[in-house]
């Protein structure tokens, strides 16, 4: 073959091969296979796939606390319902001495039971009377004392009767205030009841 063919296919080729070299330089570089939706490959989300929540929230279990227990409320005096007509001592607070109808006053200073510690109680509506045993007046609230020297029952002559445990509060009729064994006499002037505003009231 005559060589200036030969020479002209040697040049062609090497053309070729050079043209081929500077494609794949300018931008022949592999590119990466496109992720198909819904394949297995792995995409970096940057998810934690160890399980753990990674929402930021605390996971701990957060411990029951224990319930406040419900005070006990005290209980509210109730109103009694004594027999009508029943004949009853009064034993008083201070000293627990037995009380007494001395005519111009009651006092509870005694030890043993006669005719002027003995007090009639009826019942008068949702209130109660007392008559005493000197002379069987009923007794009445004059604020500073209790004295037994009426005739009929009106507001003074009425007193409510409440259940503290086994012991009873008076209040009278005058100012609606809790009655109280005082040294000197019965009282109704106190607002609440303490101990010498109770009494035993027993029947005979």
């Amino acid at each position: 073959m005559d060589p200036k063919i030969i020479g002209a296919f040697g040049l062609l080729s090497m053309c070729c091969i050079s043209s081929s070299i500077a494609a794949s330089m300018m931008g022949g570089e592999e590119k990466e296979d496109p992720v198909v939706p819904g394949s297995t490959a792995d995409s970096d989300s940057g998810a934690d796939d160890s399980g753990a929540d990674d929402s930021g929230a605390d996971t701990t279990p957060t411990p029951t606390p224990t319930p406040t227990p419900t005070p006990t409320p005290t209980p509210t005096p109730t109103a009694v319902d004594l027999p009508l007509g029943g004949v009853y001592t009064l034993r008083g607070g201070r000293a627990s001495k037995l009380c007494a109808d001395e005519g111009n006053r009651v006092i509870c200073n005694r030890d043993a039971v006669g005719a002027w510690e003995k007090f009639t109680i009826n019942k008068e509506g949702d209130k109660y009377s007392l008559r005493g045993g000197r002379n069987g007046k009923l007794c009445a609230d004059e604020g500073n004392k209790i004295v037994c020297n009426r005739d009929a029952v009106l507001g003074w002559e009425k007193f409510t009767v409440e259940k503290h445990g086994d012991k009873f509060s008076l209040k009278g009729g005058r100012n609606q205030k809790y009655c109280a064994d005082d040294s000197h006499t019965v009282q109704c002037n106190r607002g609440a009841v303490q101990g010498w505003e109770k009494f035993t009231i027993t029947p005979v």
